[in-house]
């Protein structure tokens, strides 16, 4: 038979639980706070990747038409008045490059699928989607919007174009407003004809 007195002594006392309990907890609240600040840095990492992929994929668009087709400042309307204007420089919300088109616009929520021009004010609303489209066509995803679209055309001895717009991402329900603010990306470049022309 065993003795009474080695049976209790197997057994935790309450002070030794608690103390285990408050080891546990401290050790999980760490791994816990590890686990967040990681998936985070994760997402963080997402979005700037996605910011960067879309802003390329912008501008490697309209470099390359513009490598194969003039650039047309004055739009569809061309005239000669437009052709023989001596600018150094004009800036506009659209290009116009070969046949192409490039603008801000929004999705057509009465014609799904379909895009409508925006006006630069449309797209500073948390809510509302801008892409730069060419001839309708998306060039940037729904994961990011686009602001402050603007294009400044220079007409020296080599046609250039310079283009500025803010990319931000979609406020999605999974990204916090704080990571919208701080992960933007103000982007300028200046691309230029590929060739000289001699008048």
């Amino acid at each position: 038979m065993k003795n009474k007195k080695s049976e209790i002594n197997l057994a935790f006392t309450l002070i030794e639980i608690i103390v285990a309990i408050t080891i546990f907890s401290i050790m999980m609240v760490s791994v816990i706070s590890i686990f967040i600040n990681s998936s985070e840095v994760s997402l963080k990492i997402d979005i700037n990747r996605t910011l960067q992929e879309n802003s390329k994929n912008v501008i490697e668009n309209i470099a390359e038409d513009l490598r194969k087709n003039d650039i047309k400042e004055c739009g569809w309307w061309i005239t000669q008045w437009c052709k023989d204007t001596a600018l150094k420089f004009s800036t506009w919300t659209e290009l116009w490059v070969g046949d192409n088109h490039y603008y801000l616009a929004k999705r057509n929520i009465i014609s799904p699928g379909s895009f409508i021009k925006a006006n630069l004010s449309d797209c500073d609303e948390v809510k509302e989607q801008c892409f730069i489209v060419m001839n309708w066509k998306m060039l940037s995803n729904s994961s990011v919007k686009i602001e402050k679209l603007n294009f400044t055309v220079f007409s020296n001895l080599i046609p250039k174009v310079q283009i500025n717009f803010v990319m931000k991402p979609m406020a999605w329900k999974w990204i916090k407003t704080d990571l919208i603010k701080f992960n933007e990306l103000n982007i300028q470049t200046t691309l230029s004809e590929r060739y000289l022309k001699i008048k």
